[in-house]
């Protein structure tokens, strides 16, 4: 089913969606929904924890959450716009991204090409080691 038929099975069906129904955006993350309600594990599979080494990885992890909990609300309210309680929720996830990401950026550089972080200084976005390169910060 595609994002836009499943929130609008949600609904049709009066599903109550209102912030106890939400997972937090950590538990959200990792079941891949932030719906509580609808969500319905696979066979057997218990989703992991992930746990972060470093504060690098922490601060990342957080971001990761954040940011899939606004994409989350983002595609339930492209369907369902007047809902002011998802609204103000969205724009509260969409700020502390917006805060998370400025953090992260003046601490470790850059997380996109198209950063903020970019404009005044030298083009340094592959100074850093990449994640899979296994250096600790």
């Amino acid at each position: 089913m595609n994002n836009y038929k499943y929130y609008d099975y949600l609904y049709r069906n009066n599903m109550n969606m209102n912030n106890q129904n939400l997972f937090n955006p950590t538990e959200g993350f990792i079941k891949g929904n932030m719906f509580s309600n609808l969500y319905s594990g696979y066979k057997n599979y218990t989703p992991q924890r992930l746990n972060p080494r470093n504060e690098q990885e922490k601060m990342l992890y957080e971001l990761d959450s954040i940011s899939f909990a606004a994409h989350e609300l983002n595609l339930y309210l492209d369907m369902h716009p007047e809902d002011q309680s998802m609204v103000t929720l969205f724009n509260d996830y969409r700020r502390k991204l917006e805060e998370l990401t400025k953090n992260y950026e003046d601490k470790f550089g850059p997380l996109m090409v198209n950063s903020e972080e970019m404009e005044n200084k030298t083009f340094s976005w592959t100074n850093s080691p990449w994640p899979w390169e296994g250096t600790n910060v």
